[in-house]
């Protein structure tokens, strides 16, 4: 069975390193859990490590650690469905939002549990994920959380990098900004919250070029894997590892064949025809106990020494490892280092076994 191991010391030192780093500046960090299945061991983690609230946007997810770790604070970083409201104001503290309706529905909700149930309003800031998309829609519905009982209008947020990767940038930070002082003077008051985006902030806040007034990030990826910033960012916060997930796989299948298919060729099990690779002959390839069940885009795994990724389909990857320093025979274990999606993946998946390592 593939192992998925998980160092929660080096995860809890991402933890600190990061929201040392944003403390420093004023800012509170809710750990994004989604990418860890909502893990109760890595959830716990990212509190030990300083975040102040426990975010994903599955709902189930944050109902587990409702029940788990009663004492966190809870965001639902998905706008919520009307119909499960009451589901909503029990488990989470928080939820983004930009519906009328939504809020209606959460405010009838927190009325019945006798709850306040907290919400942030989401602006629009070009990568054209969740976002109310005028600023005069904004500030009539920020009134309307503000005059609805059982909620309180905690604050402002944005998203970015989600979609079409547009990414955070003096321009569009200076528009939230904007939007959030115009929201605070139409309800004439101060708001606790305004969120800035994820861990693709990050770099602008290293850099000194977040505005102060963000007070509040969404940060998962810069702990759980700490990949990111450094691979795709070219910065690095002090005190981070990427050192913190391996997953392990099992050699079924050791074969030397030719590295050019044959016969009539149509599409493949995911409806793709990939280009024919160059002839190189006959080299050695193997087969693995995973697939993109297990892993996603198969290209996204960080291979061993002497190791090429030739394709995956749901439930086999199939590797180059003619140049691996020792021969794999069935029974041999490789083990990957993860992106973000790896790391998602692997953690859905029922059929790796998640070992926690303390």
């Amino acid at each position: 069975m593939p192992r998925l191991l998980v160092n929660l010391p080096n995860i809890r030192r991402n933890a600190q390193a990061v929201c040392a780093l944003c403390s420093a500046h004023g800012i509170s960090v809710a750990g994004v859990v989604k990418g860890s299945n909502g893990s109760v061991q890595v959830s716990r983690t990212l509190l030990e490590g300083g975040c102040a609230q426990l975010a994903s946007s599955r709902l189930s997810q944050l109902e587990t650690l409702r029940q788990q770790l009663p004492e966190a604070q809870t965001l639902l970083i998905r706008m919520p469905d009307p119909a499960e409201a009451a589901r909503v104001v029990a488990a989470c503290d928080l939820s983004l939002n930009t519906e009328e309706r939504t809020l209606r529905a959460l405010s009838d909700a927190a009325l019945a549990a006798g709850h306040t149930h907290g919400v942030i309003l989401m602006y629009e800031l070009g990568d054209l994920r969740e976002g109310v998309s005028s600023l005069e829609t904004l500030i009539e519905l920020a009134k309307t959380a503000e005059a609805l009982p059982g909620l309180h209008l905690a604050g402002i947020g944005g998203t970015l990098n989600d979609i079409y990767g547009v990414s955070p940038s003096e321009d569009n930070m200076s528009t939230l900004v904007k939007a959030f002082h115009a929201a605070e003077q139409a309800v004439g008051r101060k708001l606790d919250v305004l969120s800035g985006g994820s861990t693709t902030a990050l770099p602008m806040l290293l850099q000194g070029k977040l505005p102060a007034e963000i007070n509040h990030l969404r940060i998962g990826e810069a702990i759980l894997t700490g990949r990111d910033l450094p691979d795709l960012w070219g910065v690095q916060v002090e005190g981070c590892t990427s050192n913190t997930l391996s997953l392990e796989a099992t050699v079924i299948e050791s074969n030397a064949k030719p590295t050019r298919p044959w016969g009539v060729r149509s599409q493949n099990g995911f409806g793709e025809q990939p280009p024919l690779p160059p002839d190189r002959g006959v080299r050695r390839r193997v087969i693995l106990d995973i697939g993109r069940v297990d892993v996603g885009e198969p290209g996204q795994l960080i291979c061993p020494e002497g190791v090429t990724v030739i394709g995956a389909s749901s439930d086999h990857l199939v590797l180059d490892v003619e140049d691996h320093p020792a021969p794999l025979q069935p029974g041999d274990k490789l083990g990957f280092r993860l992106f973000y999606q790896g790391m998602l993946f692997a953690f859905q998946s029922e059929d790796v076994e998640k070992v926690f390592v303390d």
